[in-house]
């Protein structure tokens, strides 16, 4: 079979189709009909993040049950989706064929189509996640930056369909219209900044970093908290030491993933924008990324 991978790390041109064989059928294993390039694929292949090598990349995929072990809940054909969180399971989603612990796959909503399903489960759990790790935000202030990419968009739109929240989105310039439209569609309150100099100083009770902006845990106000999801770009927590610092990095999570598929099936909002793209030009995907620029998520097919 076919798999995305790298055997040395470097630029988008070590990307290359690795031959494997097809995964054993011991367990629960998927026929993949879309996975999704996210910037940890990125990070993976330059050598930023180590892993063990030759490695297959990808942490999203959704596909088609090919086997299914009797008691796994599953059965051939369904229609599933699940993140695979690489660098710690080892099992990299772009391949035709994955195996992988059914205890962290989903079914697919019939709402939902295939590529679609395959850019939502790493940015939507970790959406998920990381505004529960925040205290309370009734009649607080929230300042997010980053909407515009695939993980702020997730949390964006999440947060503005709180009434009783005022989250102001912190957005590029050329985002700024599109996401004043987003926002008058939701119950929530804020305003659209598109200059992170316009952001008070110590005015938010909580900022989210999906951007990495770590000058504005300036922004949060003594005893509020800065989250961040951007681990190399984040501040110093001693230049605030009122402030509650929090690095939050995403878990597997049936529940979770299944919350996120439901609310997509639910709120086309949710669903990404994607450009499809054959295994074979993944590394065109990184280097499209890399430029920066880019609006929505690649997914690659077999």
């Amino acid at each position: 079979m076919k798999a995305v991978g790298i055997t040395r790390t470097g630029g988008p041109e070590v990307l290359g189709l690795l031959d494997l064989p097809e995964p054993d059928q011991d367990g629960l294993v998927i026929q993949v009909a879309a996975a999704a390039v996210n910037p940890v694929d990125l990070a993976t292949r330059s050598g930023l993040i180590p892993t063990a090598l030759p490695a297959v990349l990808g942490w999203d995929l959704a596909g088609t049950v090919a086997h299914a072990p009797e008691g796994s809940g599953f059965t051939v054909g369904d229609r599933v989706m699940a993140t695979t969180a690489q660098l710690g399971t080892g099992v990299g989603s772009m391949s035709e064929y994955v195996r992988f612990d059914p205890a962290y796959v989903v079914r697919v909503p019939d709402a939902l189509s295939l590529t679609d399903a395959a850019a939502l489960p790493l940015a939507g759990v970790t959406a998920v996640q990381a505004l529960r790790r925040t205290p309370d935000r009734t009649g607080r202030r929230v300042l997010l930056v980053g909407a515009q990419g695939s993980l702020g968009g997730q949390l964006a739109l999440r947060l503005l369909d709180e009434p009783a929240t005022r989250t102001d989105l912190l957005v590029r310039p050329d985002d700024g219209d599109t996401w004043r439209e987003l926002r008058a569609g939701r119950p929530g309150e804020g305003a659209v900044l598109t200059d992170p100099a316009v952001a008070e100083a110590k005015a938010y009770d909580v900022v989210v970093d999906a951007g990495g902006a770590p000058d504005l845990i300036e922004a949060v106000c003594p005893g509020g908290m800065f989250l961040t999801l951007t681990p190399f770009s984040a501040p110093d927590p001693a230049r605030r030491p009122d402030v509650e610092f929090t690095l939050h990095g995403v878990q597997l999570n049936r529940d979770d993933l299944a919350e996120v598929a439901d609310r997509a099936a639910r709120d086309a909002g949710l669903r990404q924008r994607t450009t499809i793209l054959p295994f074979a030009d993944a590394h065109e995907a990184h280097r499209r990324l890399e430029a920066g620029g880019f609006r929505g998520k690649f997914v690659l097919v077999p």
